[in-house]
């Protein structure tokens, strides 16, 4: 990863849904939840056991940093965090599965926290794009695809398995992750040329004053955010839950061209919610392809979509007539449920007969860990008729005692929008730069061509380029892009 500048709260912004997704500018929220003022809101000795509980794979520390930090999440951006931890909802179930499959620690997908702060449309002013933050080469690198249509780096699942397989790289090249995390921000180079300057020593708090300020932090702050997502509860902080529909997803593929508007009405899923759950479609379409494109839906549609798939799939598109002559689905009430656990009974279990995943039932139930015992009860949600095979022991509360945030009204609310898109209107084109690091033997036509609708010509007004002044190997030019916001 290219070293990213951000302050400190960037990284905890909150920031549009995909709909409004591409800028390069934050937004921090500032308001505060009221806080406890019991002296033990903060009591840094019981902070210092917990975090010894957490059994990490990072040697943790509690530093003036990692302190800084808690305080920050803690104190001074409560409401801030409470939005971020809602949000995982959407994206830890992909993260968890990606890291899993890999065999890394799952803490990992705090990186993600840190990188973008669960925005799967952020993008840095070095033009690192998605929910991990790929650079243009080491997206190619690990296999995702980007271009005017399809963007992989803002697919939550895609992006989650490149960003292991690189993660699972770097360990492998430095034996450390702390060094591999300090490898994912300023890149390995970097971190060899510090690993040299301390003596050969291996370890990120000896190496630590020989990176770049900002990877000095990126533990501390790793270790931070670890913590409060695993101890959130002790110091009062409340996730805003988004709409059940974008936190009881499942994905499934398509290969035909499919038009997510046509779609989203012939399965009864709001248009708004369709383009949140699937930030890697540019245009408003799924594009036909022999390799099968991902698709994210709302669980509760997922039946009517698999028997809707085998005529999409052999559709000549225009439109897939089909999805809009159909009959939508009404199947979209939810349910809350208390569920009683038995003896010998595993969250696992529990989660796979509810269709959802571990991460999802600890975040409703505010656990930390996978740990249920006999007579618990758990708080779960599903759509109205959904079948739910083990969960016998339960009771249907109505109405829902969860308040979730409407994906319209997130779009709409400043909590999660950049105000300096909030009324782009319908098929607005809105320009915007990225920052291209030139590389060795990388001409401006080179640059040029990476891009869509860029020119030489654009590029050289642009920089107020001159014979006198020619860009050299590593100088960052400005390219100056369109993007089209299609509500």
């Amino acid at each position: 990863m290219k070293l990213k500048i951000f302050i400190v709260l960037a990284v905890f912004c909150i920031s549009t849904l995909p709909k409004l997704a591409h800028t390069n500018k934050t937004f921090i929220n500032t308001e505060a939840s009221p806080l406890d003022e019991d002296e033990n809101e903060f009591d840094e000795s019981l902070i210092k056991v917990r975090l010894r509980k957490l059994n990490s794979a990072i040697d943790i520390r509690y530093t003036p940093e990692v302190k800084k930090f808690l305080q920050t999440y803690v104190k001074s951006y409560r409401t801030t965090s409470e939005h971020l931890l809602g949000r995982a909802t959407m994206y830890f179930p992909f993260f968890d599965q990606a890291l899993n499959k890999y065999n890394l620690p799952v803490e990992l997908k705090m990186i993600s926290v840190i990188e973008s702060s669960l925005n799967p449309n952020a993008i840095s002013p070095a033009g690192a794009i998605g929910l991990w933050q790929f650079m243009p080469g080491t997206a190619r690198d690990m296999g995702l695809n980007f271009n005017s249509v399809v963007d992989e780096r803002r697919d939550p699942n895609k992006s989650a398995e490149a960003a292991a397989r690189f993660l699972a790289r770097l360990y492998d090249q430095f034996g450390d992750w702390g060094l591999a995390l300090a490898a994912y921000n300023c890149g390995p180079n970097r971190v060899l040329n510090a690993i040299k300057s301390a003596g050969g020593e291996k370890d990120f708090w000896t190496i630590r004053k020989y990176l770049p300020r900002e990877t000095q932090n990126y533990v501390p702050k790793f270790i931070a955010i670890n913590y409060i997502f695993n101890y959130y509860t002790k110091h009062k902080l409340k996730p805003t839950f988004p709409e059940l529909d974008l936190q009881i997803t499942e994905i499934s593929s398509l290969y035909s061209k499919v038009d997510l508007r046509a779609l989203s009405n012939r399965l009864n899923v709001p248009y708004e919610v369709m383009k949140a759950l699937n930030p890697m479609y540019r245009q408003g379409y799924i594009p036909a392809s022999e390799n099968a494109m991902n698709i994210i839906l709302p669980l509760r549609s997922m039946n009517n979509f698999r028997n809707t798939q085998p005529a999409l799939d052999k559709s000549s598109h225009p439109l897939n007539e089909m999805i809009l002559t159909s009959n939508p689905s009404d199947d979209s009430e939810y349910v809350e449920l208390v569920y009683t656990v038995s003896k010998g009974e595993r969250l696992e279990d529990i989660a796979v007969n509810a269709r959802v995943s571990n991460s999802l039932i600890k975040f409703w139930n505010g656990m930390s860990n996978n740990s249920i015992k006999e007579g618990q009860t758990l708080k779960l949600y599903a759509f109205k008729n959904q079948q739910v095979g083990l969960l016998t022991k339960q009771t249907v509360v109505q109405p829902l005692s969860e308040q979730f945030v409407q994906v319209k009204s997130m779009m709409e609310d400043g909590n999660f929008i950049n105000t300096s898109l909030a009324n782009v209107s319908d098929d607005e084109e809105v320009v915007e730069y990225i920052m291209h690091r030139l590389g060795e033997k990388e001409s401006i036509a080179d640059v040029a061509d990476q891009y869509n609708d860029v020119t030489i010509e654009n590029i050289i007004d642009y920089n107020k380029i001159t014979k006198d002044n020619l860009p050299m190997p590593g100088d960052m030019i400005r390219v100056k892009i369109k993007a089209k916001i299609s509500k």
